[in-house]
């Protein structure tokens, strides 16, 4: 039994600290303010079992170059003077060639095909939190841009068969009748499903508390202390915990604290923002997920209403979002869901997601430190992959070495490429 430290309580670091506790593992989860805030608070709430893809995609960088002229965009490119950051969008320009996407996809789906299983899992277990099984469905305004998604699939076979084109209006609308009457294609993953991130973080918290981990919440790292080349010890401003492996998932404060440890993360932050809508009557709102291919836009039907999600502001420093952004995601909302009553609006949300140079997550032992991982980079999928990566960081500690089947999760990726 490893007695292991994890930095971050959002619902990486509460899902790795749930899976080492079953393995019998003796878990610390600090964190430096309360467990569950940022992206894994405000995300979109859909769980998928088939968007391998990663954000840096072939077309990419004409969309985040015209960012700069004009707000609104799918990615949106926010100006920084750094080295870093220019090395960052560079190696993230790199990423959108046609071979380089191909990678980033099967690293990704390394990780996309333990999804459901791991949701079932955590059902399997007791764990008790919202979880609906009602799919997702991409929406598209015409042909052209439904044959040009689904040429996407050509070369994954794979995820391809986890589709269901829908190619008229009858079949769109046989998913979801409340969808507007306008809209005539789309792809339909059946499998995905909507949780209620909040619900899930408190059932893994119950269950790592249950299993006698402890969880120090205000709790900021001030360094590490290193001796003959690992981590013995974390110190943090609630005290000094000693370890035997430690595992940074601190979403975007990862690459300060790797940088504590000697490694340059490729990672910087990606703003995105959301909004919820209340509502009684669940046949008003969508029957299922819906993620818009021109206004760019996710909306999830949860217990209480729906949640409705955009933006990835590559860059971005502060989670904060201007009132006109809110304003016009809920346009969009009403021209996609003409019949959702608008009488409880709730503030909305902002937060920043850890996105790596490549778009794929960055999971596997930080360079030149044996018994230090990471476990962040995962953009607009934190709560998709949480159960996931867990997974995967409890086979590589207890293997105690990289494991070559998750080679394209390493950080030794980045020193590999040219």
């Amino acid at each position: 039994m490893s007695k292991i430290v994890i930095v971050g309580a959002g619902v990486v670091g509460l899902a790795a600290a749930y899976e080492l506790g079953k393995r019998g593992h003796s878990v610390t989860l600090l964190e430096k303010d309360e467990y569950g805030q940022g992206p894994s608070h405000g995300n979109a709430a859909l769980v998928t079992g088939v968007l391998s893809f990663p954000v840096p995609a072939p077309g990419t960088i004409p969309v985040a170059a015209k960012s700069l002229l004009k707000s609104g965009q799918a990615i949106t490119l926010v100006p920084r003077f750094s080295p870093a950051y220019v090395t960052f969008l560079l190696r993230m320009a790199a990423a959108t060639r046609s071979r380089a996407f191909a990678v980033g996809t099967m690293a990704q789906d390394i990780l996309t095909v333990k999804v459901l299983e791991s949701f079932d899992e955590y059902v399997a277990d007791g764990l008790k939190f919202e979880m609906h099984e009602r799919g997702s469905m991409h929406v598209f305004d015409n042909e052209a841009e439904y044959t040009a998604a689904m040429k996407v699939f050509e070369p994954f076979e794979s995820i391809r068969s986890r589709v269901i084109g829908l190619d008229s209006a009858a079949a769109v609308h046989e998913v979801d009748p409340a969808i507007a009457p306008e809209i005539s294609y789309g792809y339909y993953a059946k499998t995905d499903r909507q949780v209620e991130p909040d619900s899930l973080m408190a059932a893994l918290v119950a269950a790592i508390k249950a299993q006698g981990a402890e969880l120090v919440e205000h709790a900021g790292v001030i360094s590490f202390v290193k001796t003959a080349g690992k981590v013995s010890a974390v110190v943090s401003t609630a005290g000094v915990y000693e370890a035997d492996e430690v595992i940074i998932a601190a979403g975007v404060g990862s690459r300060p604290l790797a940088a504590m440890l000697g490694y340059s993360l490729p990672q910087y932050s990606g703003g995105g923002y959301s909004v919820d809508i209340h509502y009684g009557d669940p046949e008003v709102g969508p029957h299922t997920s819906v993620l818009t291919s021109a206004s760019h836009i996710a909306v999830t039907p949860l217990d209480w209403g729906l949640r409705t999600s955009s933006g990835m502001l590559i860059g971005q420093r502060a989670p904060v979002v201007k009132q006109k952004l809110i304003d016009k995601l809920l346009v969009d909302l009403k021209q996609t869901y003409p019949s959702v009553p608008y009488q409880e609006v709730q503030p909305g949300w902002a937060g920043l997601r850890p996105m790596s140079a490549d778009g794929v997550p960055v999971i596997g032992q930080v360079p030149g430190v044996a018994n230090a991982y990471l476990a962040t980079g995962h953009a607009m999928l934190g709560l998709t992959y949480a159960p996931a990566t867990a997974k995967v960081l409890a086979e590589l500690i207890e293997a105690g070495e990289p494991l070559p089947k998750y080679a394209l999760l390493s950080p030794q990726r980045f020193k590999l490429k040219k």
